[in-house]
């Protein structure tokens, strides 16, 4: 726990030390002249890159901030400008912007200087002018747009295909949309044609043929035309996976079916979907794993448990972490200050030497050398080189 105390401090001493703070002039009354947008950023100290699988750097450590690569292109910033580069480290479109995102869907966004959002494409062609208050990542073919303070949807080509009439509009998902509208949720399709109504003081997306809703506190689902099928009253609901869901009617939690009928006693202080086919469930301070037949993966003995990914889950003995796979067997240790979930076959530890990378068999196969590293995508890891 202290490591993770002193990981949490450095990064809130990181973050505050990374932007500029006017100076008030105490002798006067005049203007306090600003820097220009750019001198915002301050030069890292320390440069980051990019590392392969292998673990050999394979773009230069250069950049003040970056991000993970994503349809082949990664975010860059220098000098307090952001733009694009490729695998091999070209720049591809150039650091002129004051904020830029991944790429999806072939496009990318792009704030300028004007504070105005726009998109781009793989080649740096503005694709969609910058206009817009603020814009979300395409999803879908439809990406969220804002214009005097309302969102709806612009399509690839920039047609406004549903019109900035929301409150609140979210990302495509399955063909749906979650919406706010005076103050009310409801859900979307493509067509701006509603499924769900905006009624609704908070909804989910489709999960399993059903949507959560909530509704003067009370929890319950719909269908896909939009009908209740299970009443709100649920204290406390979570999404459906695999014909259940998480919910609670008193003070614990059990899993009910598409009927609204408890199939698992309501015993658990915490339980939610772990992935996998199974759920992460507490109870008197322990934590372990339940299948949808109620039962349990092994002793629930752990403190803390974290979800699965690519077939493995972390877990917590005393202050230090491990990996547990689904048939329950421990494949590592509690060994490691700190864990990640597993991408692209590796997983981030945090040991005595610094952050390196285990492969699922638990195996250590990149050791710790670096400042900081980042997951693995699309076959890089950002690094943070000491005395770049």
């Amino acid at each position: 726990m202290a490591l993770r105390f002193l990981v949490f401090t450095l990064l809130i001493c990181s973050f505050l030390s990374s932007c500029k703070s006017d100076s008030s002039n105490s002798n006067n009354n005049a203007p306090v002249e600003l820097p220009p947008e750019e001198e915002d950023y301050k030069e890292a100290a320390y440069k980051w890159g990019y590392i392969n699988k292998g673990g050999r750097v394979v773009i230069g450590a250069e950049y003040d901030d970056c991000r993970n690569f994503s349809d082949g292109l990664a975010v860059v910033r220098k000098k307090g400008k952001w733009g694009f580069i490729d695998k091999r480290g070209r720049s591809v479109i150039k650091p002129v912007y004051k904020a830029a995102w991944s790429f999806h869907e072939g496009l990318a966004r792009v704030l300028t200087y004007e504070n105005k959002m726009g998109f781009v494409d793989q080649k740096g062609k503005t694709a969609i002018e910058p206009q817009y208050e603020d814009a979300k990542e395409f999803s879908e073919g439809l990406a969220v747009v804002q214009k005097e303070g309302l969102q709806g949807y612009i399509n690839k080509e920039g047609s406004l295909i549903i019109p900035t009439q929301f409150d609140e509009a979210y990302r495509f998902e399955k063909g749906v949309a979650k919406v706010k509208l005076d103050g009310k949720y409801g859900l979307i399709d493509q067509k701006g044609k509603y499924i769900v109504e905006c009624k609704y003081d908070a909804v989910s997306n489709f999960s399993d043929g059903l949507a959560r809703v909530r509704l003067n506190g009370k929890f319950g689902f719909v269908d896909q035309k939009g009908v209740i099928v299970i009443p709100t009253k649920y204290l406390s609901a979570k999404d459906f996976h695999e014909g259940f869901a998480v919910a609670k009617e008193k003070e614990k939690f059990g899993l009910i079916n598409k009927k609204g009928v408890f199939t698992m006693a309501e015993k658990y202080d915490a339980l939610w979907y772990a992935n996998a086919g199974f759920w992460g469930a507490s109870i008197l301070g322990k934590s372990g794993f339940i299948g949808k037949d109620g039962k349990p993966l092994g002793p629930f003995k752990y403190n803390l448990i974290y979800n699965f990914s690519d077939g493995l889950a972390g877990y917590q003995n005393g202050e230090l972490w491990g990996y547990i796979d689904t048939t329950g067997v421990e494949i590592t240790e509690p060994i490691f200050g700190l864990i990640w979930d597993f991408n692209e076959g590796f997983a981030r530890v945090a040991y005595r030497e610094g952050i390196g990378f285990i492969n699922k068999e638990g195996d250590l196969i990149l050791e710790a050398q670096y400042m900081d590293v980042k997951d693995f995508s699309e076959g890089l890891a950002r690094v943070q080189v000491r005395g770049s």
